[in-house]
């Protein structure tokens, strides 16, 4: 955590009131997006008794999944998903081809899932894997079938990881990276008091307002998981009553069972809207746009993979899978940060305090500076240098790319850093190409700078074929003798 991110932590704590980390967005919000708030059966691992989901706020759709009913439970609610994605699977436009990528086919849009914090994320995880194995029953629809589901539902969790993402959003983890509280990361992660902090009611402070939300019968957490109270004061008489049941009695405490989960889901189902709609108001970064079509690349890709009939994602990534994975994931997280500091002055701020950034003074420049060739035919490049005086903290390593706000196509290498006693020198060289001599910043100008979004390149992988035989692991459905 950074020195900035600390010390507002800390004010938080001291003043009680939640203190903005930034003032811009960085992920899509959608206008349409569909909130799903999942609810576990107690004590079993990803057995759902309930689903309350809906893109319209005013008309949350509760699923209920009484004992005895999980295939109907999950046979509806994989339709109404499958017709919410299909509603963005209509209106393509198509991409002209660019340097060595042909022309294709995308979508004009792509669905947002939205969630309450990490557990749920995880929890529809865990589904998905239970689900996306499921056979498809002969005369049933494969796109609306319970193993697409599952499919669907591991896409957008596996998206989630991915920090510039924003197909399955966090609420908590998205508005804890705008406001800083007075309270644990912990208890971040719980988006009633979190929006108690950053919200208060009026003459109440944060703090004040976050432990009236602690009562957990009268703001229910959530979930997934159950909390116990409530499943102590009416789930267990619930299902005992459920489960004695016959008939028409049946379907009366079904209906008593929905009514008692309606109540639990509805405050949080609420909250949850109230905390969508703070974050529409809020102005995106410009590069948010970007983001957000790389999105729906990748939901058209999927798209694609399911009409043709594509398998469902293993169980495990092999070894090359599961290292390009890992560095696409550290790229977006570099990536996206890197992007906001060039578009949001709190970052920026914040990132000079880590030595990730710096502002200085332009001392020294050779405008006309060029390389030699390194082929025959080549002509002469121009690469200016320049040399910037800071007294920020500097820890960046040689080679690095920078950039900033005045100009953030203009990208410059590290090519050395001198520290003295009193400031630290840079030297830079120009890499983008500059038109005349008059593109490189004067002597004088003061020049604000951090690490260029796209200097980050995914390394070089080896192919299935040469993974060496220590991280292959055993052949997957081959026999135990050959295994081994």
């Amino acid at each position: 955590m950074s020195l900035l991110t600390t010390l507002q932590q800390a004010r938080a704590a001291q003043t009680q009131y939640a203190q903005p980390l930034s003032r811009l967005r960085y992920l899509h919000v959608a206008d349409q997006p569909m909130l799903i708030l999942p609810l576990n059966r107690p004590g079993e691992t990803a057995r759902p008794l309930a689903v309350m989901a809906g893109s319209d706020p005013s008309s949350p759709q509760l699923f209920l999944a009484p004992p005895g009913d999980d295939d109907r439970f999950l046979a509806v609610l994989a339709e109404h998903l499958h017709a919410y994605i299909h509603s963005f699977q209509h209106a393509t436009r198509i991409r002209p081809a660019k340097g060595e990528q042909p022309e294709r086919r995308e979508y004009l849009d792509a669905p947002q899932l939205v969630v309450t914090g990490t557990a749920s994320v995880y929890y529809l995880k865990t589904l998905g894997r239970a689900l996306r194995y499921r056979p498809i029953p002969e005369g049933t629809d494969p796109a609306t079938s319970v193993s697409h589901l599952g499919r669907w539902l591991t896409f957008f969790t596996e998206r989630a990881e991915y920090a510039s993402s924003s197909l399955l959003l966090n609420l908590t983890s998205l508005l804890s990276t705008h406001w800083a509280t007075g309270q644990s990361a912990l208890e971040d992660a719980h988006l009633a008091p979190l929006m108690a902090w950053i919200f208060p009611p009026h003459g109440r402070t944060g703090h004040q307002a976050a432990l009236t939300v602690e009562n957990p019968l009268q703001h229910p957490p959530d979930g997934p998981t159950i909390d116990p109270s409530f499943e102590t004061a009416q789930l267990t008489s619930l299902f005992a009553d459920l489960k004695a049941a016959r008939g028409s009695r049946r379907q009366h405490h079904v209906t008593r069972l929905r009514e008692a989960l309606e109540s639990y889901l509805t405050p949080t189902w609420n909250l949850a809207w109230e905390a969508l709609s703070t974050l529409r108001g809020m102005p995106p970064i410009p590069s948010t746009t970007t983001r957000w079509d790389t999105d729906i690349r990748r939901f058209t890709a999927y798209s694609d993979h399911l009409d043709a009939g594509g398998p469902p994602q293993p169980k495990q990534d092999d070894a090359v899978t599961a290292a390009v994975r890992l560095a696409e994931l550290e790229h977006a997280a570099a990536s996206l940060e890197a992007a906001r500091a060039l578009e949001d002055t709190f970052v920026m701020a914040e990132r000079r305090t880590t030595g990730e950034a710096f502002s200085g003074t332009v001392t020294h420049t050779e405008p006309d500076r060029k390389i030699k060739p390194q082929g025959p035919r080549q002509r002469a490049k121009r690469r200016p240098l320049l040399t910037v005086r800071t007294t920020d903290p500097v820890r960046l390593e040689p080679n690095r790319l920078l950039a900033g706000p005045h100009d953030p196509a203009v990208h410059m290498a590290v090519c050395d850093i001198t520290y003295t006693s009193d400031a630290t020198e840079i030297v830079l060289e120009v890499r983008t190409r500059v038109s005349s001599p008059h593109s490189v910043p004067a002597v004088g100008t003061t020049l604000l700078l951090t690490t260029a979004p796209d200097h980050f390149r995914r390394p070089q992988f080896p192919g299935r074929d040469q993974i060496p035989w220590t991280h292959t692991g055993p052949v997957l459905g081959a026999p135990k003798e050959e295994q081994a």
